[in-house]
């Protein structure tokens, strides 16, 4: 029998005799399945990184008859999807030209855009909208917008850029050089396609924006375990959530209802609909098919150690889509854009476009998305975080797996932009423990002993934090797993704190401080108050080994081998070969409570088993793949990741190459500021 409200209770027979019960594993959020049916009719494929994602989505789109709708964090009219080998934009068919080209076919095309003029100027998330308003030229944009397209932008400047122009005293030159054509011929492109669609001008093409609800966000928040921020800093890390929550979900539906839904097809990610986001399963050290940005990388490099920049393109990203062929989940897939549709603001009125519809929108479902599960095919349950509903169902899965992961002896695998949920690391431990518990008080009447347990094997993959506010958090996150060792700022800086307070602190004849007045900052006192684990605790009293990494890859560069971060876009989670969910929610508080986000879960174990393998492969450069996902497999593996992260270590310290990806995480800034 269980308590917790995200769980259900069930009754298990235990055969006393052969010592056995026959139970299920709750994977799914079951309590919420009359607002998120759980559903067993769906065919999925993971799509890895940019260049196998996007160029998926570009057939489809290609292919598309009657309807495209898609909802974006940002959306950049001038990505290419698919990519050739030249360096200069456009390598390839652009994102608007694309979708001009379906509404020419009669397709309609709504998209649905995070938007807020609070930090417009801030999140760069919409080129020709949020930012490149004052391009070139701006009159191509409402005159001319039935011939808008990447390679007219380009031939305009090349021809202008070619015009004699004589000197007139007083004047000043344009400093252009034939090397900017191509970004300045993309930044008039993007405006004139934004100017276009906001205006109406793309009949067949609408485009709404929504930002955050300011009253909802802070409910959402007042229900929650962890209030931001601490002492001072919690109203300022409150206000960020709440004042710039975003709508943060990515996905993208095609022909939901053409030929009654024979030809439906869907897309849930992490993936931005952003050029930054495309990449290789390589994450090449320099990639002309990655967008050029060189003064954009120079702080990277000097966080790196690196003398000079000397990178021309952007840096590599991880990240994953997942396409849904038919099936049940995509009627939970459009009804997430239709009531977003529904509540979304225009921005030139400043009012809600329509009210929001009931829950049950789609009233009419596409026969086909009804036909009968068959072999192969994968049970889903699509979850939310929705503050306008009080949908929280991704905190409940992320929860509902990890209480799995605690029961048997395998793996969990973590990949996530933002590793920053001290609540989420608490919750597994302490599950960890009371399963320990359980076998220790059964262990000595089936004759089994401590060492006789399964050890939990926890892979954590994460990128060192984007801003040095985010530090703590993610340090705090990790100590409660036993292993902050990779926040060696943060952690140097809160020994030296302690250290420097000590000798304030008056004392009794007995050692007891008498003087408790002594004001530590907040961070410090919290990571203080925390219990503390090392890798033979983890292994004492919760049976769990756990694996930090961060990924980089080397690459023979200005005659040596440098080294370059492989940014963790992705937002995924595999547990034991049994379940996966993946989607646009971060491992932090505003994903699981402030921005809308979308992910796709499923107890498909063929394809958790897959993706374990693939991802794995990649990673250690073809070493480790954990074989079958045997309790001895997997024993093995991890032995083999911790061995492979520190060999790369060593090689990368000696100026050689790595095999792989792997490296321990280090992160060596600290912060006393939290925000989420």
């Amino acid at each position: 029998m269980s308590s917790d409200p995200i769980r259900r209770v069930e009754t298990t027979h235990i055969d006393e005799v052969r010592r056995t019960a026959t139970s299920t594993t709750q994977w799914f959020a079951e309590k919420r399945h009359a607002t998120h049916p759980i559903t067993h009719n769906n065919q999925l494929k993971v799509l890895f990184c940019g260049e196998e994602g996007f160029a998926d989505i570009a057939t489809q789109i290609e292919s598309a008859k009657q309807s495209i709708d898609l909802v974006c964090w940002g959306f950049d009219p001038g990505m290419e999807l698919r990519r050739g080998a030249g360096p200069t934009w456009p390598r390839g068919k652009t994102y608007g030209d694309l979708l001009i080209e379906a509404r020419n076919r009669g397709v309609k095309v709504r998209l649905l855009v995070w938007f807020d003029r609070r930090v417009a100027g801030k999140t760069l998330n919409m080129p020709g909208h949020s930012h490149g308003t004052s391009p070139w030229r701006t009159s191509s944009g409402s005159a001319a917008a039935d011939k808008i397209n990447a390679k007219r932008s380009l031939d305009m400047l090349q021809a202008d850029w070619e015009k004699p122009r004589p000197h007139i005293k007083g004047q000043k030159i344009r400093k252009i050089t034939r090397e900017m054509i191509p970004l300045l011929a993309r930044e008039e492109y993007c405006y004139s396609w934004c100017d276009a669609a906001f205006h109406g001008l793309l009949p067949g093409i609408e485009v709404r924006k929504r930002s955050g609800d300011a009253g909802k966000i802070k409910r959402s928040l007042a229900s929650e375990q962890r209030q931001p921020g601490s002492m001072s800093q919690m109203e300022i890390e409150r206000a960020g959530l709440i004042l710039a929550g975003t709508h943060h979900q990515k996905t993208i539906l095609i022909d939901f209802a053409y030929e009654g839904g024979s030809r439906a097809v869907g897309y849930v990610m992490g993936l931005n609909s952003v050029t930054d986001y495309w990449d290789t399963c390589e994450h090449k050290l320099e990639d002309p098919r990655r967008e050029q940005g060189a003064e954009l990388t120079a702080k990277e490099c000097v966080q790196d150690g690196e003398a000079d920049p000397g990178f021309l393109s952007l840096k590599p990203y991880q990240d994953y889509a997942c396409r849904i062929d038919g099936g049940k989940a995509l009627i939970a897939v459009y009804n997430n854009f239709v009531t977003g549709w529904d509540r979304s603001i225009d921005d030139r009125m400043h009012t809600a476009a329509n009210q929001c519809v009931a829950r049950d929108e789609c009233k009419a479902v596409p026969p086909a998305l009804l036909r009968k599960a068959e072999p192969g095919n994968s049970t889903v349950q699509i979850v939310r975080t929705q503050p306008d509903e009080d949908d929280k169902s991704i905190k409940d899965i992320y929860y509902l797996a990890t209480d799995a992961a605690c029961l048997a002896g395998g793996y969990l695998y973590v990949e996530n932009q933002y590793f920053q949920n001290e609540e989420w690391a608490q919750r597994l431990m302490q599950k960890r423990k009371d399963v320990v518990a359980a076998w220790k008080r059964g262990a000595a009447k089936a004759g089994k002993s401590m060492e006789d347990m399964p050890v939990m094997h926890v892979f954590i993959v994460i990128p060192v934090p984007e801003r040095a506010q985010m530090i703590p958090t993610t340090h705090d996150t990790l100590t409660a797993l036993g292993a902050p060792g990779g926040m060696t700022g943060q952690v140097k800086m809160i020994d030296e704190v302690n250290k420097s307070t000590r000798a304030l602190f008056t004392r009794d004849e007995l050692g007891i401080p008498t003087n408790n007045s002594v004001d530590l900052p907040a961070i410090v006192r919290h990571a203080n108050e925390m219990e503390k684990r090392d890798s033979i605790q983890l292994e004492n009293i919760f049976s769990a080994k756990v694996a930090v990494a961060m990924l980089q890859v080397s690459g023979y560069d200005k005659r040596r081998w440098r080294y370059r971060e492989i940014y963790i876009h992705s937002k995924l989670l595999l547990v034991d070969d049994g379940f996966m969910t993946l989607g646009s929610a971060n491992l932090n508080q505003r994903s699981m409570a402030v921005d809308s986000e979308i992910n796709i879960a499923t107890n498909d174990a063929a394809l958790a088993r897959s993706m374990r393998n693939r991802i794995w492969m990649q990673h250690s450069g073809g070493l480790i793949n954990g074989n079958g996902g045997t309790q001895a497999d997997i024993a093995e593996a991890f032995k083999q990741w911790k061995k492979l992260m520190h060999s790369n270590l060593a090689r990368k310290k000696e100026g050689a190459a790595m095999v792989g990806f792997l490296l321990p995480l280090e992160d060596k800034r600290s912060s006393t500021m939290r925000l989420g």
